[in-house]
């Protein structure tokens, strides 16, 4: 291989390597604090939908779930080490 081959091969492939390393670092978990005690915490920082009067918000496998607004206290970022996100605590 000349060296004019690995120059723009590796010019090709900084992009991707840049662009998994700040997607790697953006990844941050939620925890949803509910009035009854529960904790839930998310994947996704959860979205209030006004019209639905809900905050909706995705758990580890991708799926969509939802819960009243009325029964969130709190929702912060996920901060304890020995949980595992997308679980009831």
């Amino acid at each position: 291989m000349d060296a004019g081959f690995r120059g723009r091969a590796s010019a090709r492939l900084a992009p991707w390597l840049l662009s998994a390393a700040l997607l790697a670092g953006c990844a941050r978990h939620y925890d949803m604090t509910l009035s009854n005690g529960t904790r839930i915490t998310n994947v996704t920082k959860p979205v209030l939908s006004r019209e639905a009067g809900a905050f909706y918000y995705k758990d580890v496998a991708g799926k969509v779930h939802h819960v009243s607004s009325g029964r969130v206290l709190e929702i912060k970022p996920h901060s304890e080490k020995n949980t595992t996100p997308g679980t009831l605590q």
